[in-house]
């Protein structure tokens, strides 16, 4: 069939000599962080296509969060520090240590906040480092951290369910409780859903904006990757080697038969809608990164094979570009471009 299509186009391949653990976009789309498993935090100068290292976590590192619309980001490691960075003079500034580790944290949408997730315990910074809140610790680990977009809202979700904390002159927070353990945390982009994979092998939802929740079950293991599209009418979801896509339109995913995407032949570990379209990244213990077009779904619209299976995935904000880094420390950055198909 013609017609207008996309395929990736591979720019550059950089041996970053280390396992990849995390990795987050700037704004400018000119840079790339990258949490390395042996402590390393990378960041990769995209117009010269090369990484300069600004320093390490002793270790390991274990995640890294870009402030949106600045130079600042954010990394984590098994030190049990958290730390601010300056992409632009590689200068960091210790925010938060302690003797557990920080295996999650994540920006705000408007870049003024900072959530960071220490076992059981949640803490929100300012830009500068103070410490503006800290609910309560929940009842599990928490697993997952996720703002809801345009609110001053995040979502943190554990063993137990999920609470919401909304910043303001009081914080305020609300349990969703649910008995089972969560894994993901993926607000909807219009805020109406909360979607997680949990470990029983299912895929829970809230509808915060109806004050209602569901659930889809069927997958053979644990549901560790969620994502939505950007108009958030579809919700991707994997737990092997088959994704599956349910679709929110109309009477949604109660009942329904979701749309089911197989080409890997192994598990899927990396899953990311567009964050501004309706194209759809994966990529497997398979070595194979593809790309789809949900509405099509019998098989991917491109495909390229890396050296080893896809650790990390990553758009960036425009959705023009693509970050794949596999297990061996092998980068691979993408730009998206119009083909004849």
């Amino acid at each position: 069939m013609s017609g207008l299509g996309f395929r990736l186009e591979r720019q550059a391949r950089l041996d970053l000599k280390d396992y990849p653990v995390d990795a987050c976009w700037s704004a400018d789309e000119r840079a790339l962080a990258v949490a390395c498993g042996q402590g390393a935090v990378l960041c990769f100068d995209v117009p010269a296509a090369t990484s300069r290292s600004l320093g390490e976590h002793p270790g390991g590192a274990l995640a890294v969060g870009w402030r949106p619309g600045s130079a600042q980001f954010a990394s984590s490691g098994q030190d049990g520090e958290v730390r601010l960075w300056d992409a632009r003079t590689g200068a960091a500034k210790p925010i938060h240590s302690a003797t557990q580790w920080s295996e999650q944290l994540a920006f705000s949408g408007n870049g003024k906040h900072l959530a960071v997730a220490t076992g059981r315990e949640l803490r929100i910074f300012d830009v500068e480092g103070r410490l503006q809140a800290q609910p309560p610790a929940q009842q599990g680990v928490i697993a997952a951290l996720s703002w809801r977009p345009k609110a001053s809202e995040v979502a943190a979700l554990g063993n137990g369910g999920a609470r919401v904390h909304r910043l303001g002159p009081e914080l305020v927070s609300r349990e969703y409780a649910w008995a089972g353990a969560c894994l993901t945390a993926s607000w909807s982009p219009d805020g109406r859903l909360l979607a997680s994979g949990m470990q029983d092998g299912s895929v829970h939802y809230w509808n915060i904006a109806a004050g209602s929740q569901s659930q889809m079950r069927g997958y053979g293991s644990k549901v560790n990757l969620t994502s939505w599209s950007a108009n958030s009418r579809y919700l991707a979801t994997s737990a092997d080697s088959q994704i599956i896509v349910w679709e929110f339109a109309g009477a949604g995913p109660e009942g329904s038969e979701p749309l089911q995407l197989s080409s890997h032949t192994a598990r899927v570990t990396q899953l990311a809608f567009q964050p501004r379209g309706l194209l759809l990244a994966a990529g497997a213990r398979d070595h194979r990164l593809t790309l789809w077009r949900v509405t099509q779904p019998q098989q991917p619209i491109d495909a390229d094979l890396l050296s080893d299976e896809v650790a990390v995935l990553r758009w960036s904000g425009s959705g023009e570009r693509l970050a794949a880094i596999d297990s061996a420390g092998v980068l691979s950055l993408y730009v998206l471009r119009h083909a004849k198909t």
